[in-house]
């Protein structure tokens, strides 16, 4: 059986689009995202930048606090979740919302047009990521911010740790280790030297811990590996296969019981904000 290693691509299906944005974005990314925009500081009548905008979780929860002058920019490489993002419908009196395809390098923005620039949980897909900083910053006015999130290494992360644990006994260690790809940002010390090196100033870094809670348990939780590069391999399971593999993935986050109880998992994050 052969897997297609890039994550890119499987985000690029609208399965795992529709997947994402039902069974990740309401219990990892919407609180993830509100310690971002926090962290950020928008003010109303604002434009923003939201770089690797997926399902648009970042735009959706800024808008409101933009305002009806303010404006929200999303860029994705993934026209399949640029397509998922422009389904949510807005509160009134929200900011607009531009939503549209761009890798992160180039940008297709103007030079000095943004107030504020986000990136939660891109910047370590991105081939060239001193090259997407260097584009933040150029899109950025005098004295605009950025806010940046990046995921500590898989231990942090102990649901897609308990994943890894499943896939590996399932189809070796060295297939399975492509799940780490999200969490393999280098650390507080790369994003610091990062954002200097692109010409960012007043770099802080803050550390954060969100906890997942899924009302379904252990099934409802392995729904994630649809949004990765074993999606097919995942839906190919059959009922014993994927049993066993629920299992696993349960006894390594250290849990003792019915694969359907409610189970809450923390995730940890890092997130570096600057000035230009």
């Amino acid at each position: 059986m052969t897997m297609n290693r890039d994550f890119s691509a499987a985000f690029a299906s609208p399965v795992a689009a529709e997947t994402y944005d039902e069974v990740l974005v309401p219990r990892l990314f919407t609180p993830c995202a509100t310690i971002l925009l926090a962290r950020l500081g928008l003010r109303r009548g604002e434009t923003l930048l939201d770089v690797a905008c997926g399902t648009g979780i970042v735009a959706r929860l800024a808008a409101p606090l933009l305002g009806p002058n303010g404006l929200v920019v999303g860029r994705d490489i993934n026209e399949a979740m640029v397509l998922r993002a422009r389904r949510h419908t807005l509160p009134p009196d929200s900011a607009s919302v531009d939503l549209g395809v761009s890798p992160a390098a180039p940008l297709d923005l103007d030079d000095d047009s943004v107030d504020a620039v986000t990136c939660q949980q891109g910047l370590q897909f991105f081939p060239e990521s001193d090259a997407a900083l260097a584009e933040m910053r150029r899109c950025l006015r005098p004295r605009g911010r950025v806010a940046i999130a990046v995921w500590f290494g898989i231990e942090e992360c102990p649901l897609w740790a308990a994943l890894e644990a499943g896939l590996t006994e399932r189809f070796g260690a060295e297939r399975a280790a492509a799940i780490r790809r999200p969490f393999s940002w280098p650390g507080a010390d790369a994003l610091s030297a990062g954002l200097a090196g692109a010409g960012f100033s007043d770099v802080r870094l803050s550390d954060h811990t969100v906890v997942m809670h899924f009302e379904g348990g252990v099934r409802q939780a392995m729904q994630a590996l649809v949004a990765t590069p074993f999606a097919a391999d995942f839906s190919a399971l059959d009922a014993d296969e994927h049993e066993r593999m629920a299992r696993t993935v349960m006894g390594h986050l250290g849990r003792s019981m019915d694969l359907d109880q409610t189970v809450d998992i923390p995730a940890r994050t890092l997130i570096g904000t600057a000035v230009k």
